[in-house]
């Protein structure tokens, strides 16, 4: 049989989007616990069944491998920390967030955009973790969107969504890409200034469509990620998508030259929107926690 890398294998997984959850329950001392998840799945109406697979890895793994209910909770795109607390947090989780007890005594996430209480139906060994199914018992759910991760990195949909809508609304649209590779990012000299690759939208293509394709004229083999600035200029009337991009390779053919992420505060970028966001860009990719800034030139917020 063949070795597969798991490095690689993992990456894999991950290029596949999901939403974000946090699976909680209760010891059997009544003490809280809970961990992050994308490994979740609706199985059946009916019954109505769920999946989850907690890791062999956890610390609470025995719980989750030996509880009889537990709780599933659907994160909204505003809820990031929330899943940053369960996915890394070691310090008593439940007193950083608000949460209150289902009919079982499991814990559900104030905020969540959905949650499902159930009992246990099945619990399956399954390689480095466990298949836990369960019979959904009650449920919430309330407008909103939730929290997605991909490729190691959080979007939201209704950003994504709003570049699209700036895209196909609006003609030529500047769009660019922060392209990443082992700690560097792609970037080009113009008359001096620092600038990043960038294509512009015409009457029959949206910003995705045009960004993938400027990549692959360009010969860049990359995979797009989610989008991390969205801007007016309102001096000039030009809308601005920028979107992240991790590369394959360290090939950049003719966009550049590689320069290293903790070096980019020494580049002297042709707009001061550009040198903010790439500042900003640098300072969260210490921990690999991604905003998206929505706004003007000068003024706006980041999401």
């Amino acid at each position: 049989m063949k070795q597969l890398d798991p490095k690689m294998l993992r990456n894999a997984f991950g290029s596949y989007m999901t939403g974000v959850t946090v699976i909680t329950a209760v010891s059997k001392d009544g003490t809280p616990v809970g961990f992050t998840a994308n490994s979740f799945t609706s199985v059946s109406l009916d019954p109505p069944l769920l999946l989850v697979c907690p890791a062999k890895s956890l610390s609470t793994f025995d719980v989750f491998a030996n509880c009889e209910s537990f709780v599933v909770n659907i994160l909204s795109e505003d809820q990031q920390t929330v899943s940053n607390i369960f996915a890394s947090s070691k310090e008593d989780r439940f007193s950083q967030i608000e949460w209150h007890k289902d009919e079982q005594g499991n814990p559900v996430i104030d905020g969540a955009l959905t949650h499902f209480s159930c009992k246990t139906e099945r619990n399956l060994d399954a390689g480095d973790h466990n298949l836990l199914v369960g019979e959904v018992l009650n449920f919430s759910n309330r407008e909103g969107h939730g929290l997605g991760y991909a490729s190691g990195g959080y979007f939201s949909l209704a950003l994504e969504r709003e570049a699209a809508d700036i895209s196909t609304q609006e003609k030529h649209v500047c769009v660019g890409v922060i392209i990443e590779h082992n700690g560097k990012v792609i970037i080009n000299k113009s008359e001096g200034k620092a600038v990043l690759p960038n294509t512009t939208t015409d009457d029959n293509t949206n910003a995705v469509s045009a960004i993938k394709q400027f990549l692959t004229d360009n010969g860049i083999d990359a995979q797009l990620g989610a989008v991390f600035s969205i801007y007016e200029n309102t001096k000039t009337n030009t809308n601005y998508i920028f979107y992240r991009a991790i590369a394959n390779s360290p090939e950049t053919k003719e966009l550049g030259e590689y320069v290293a992420i903790d070096d980019i505060e020494k580049q002297d970028f042709a707009t001061s929107a550009m040198n903010s966001m790439m500042t900003r860009y640098a300072a969260e990719s210490e921990n690999g926690l991604y905003g998206v800034y929505v706004g003007q030139e000068e003024q706006g917020r980041v999401h």
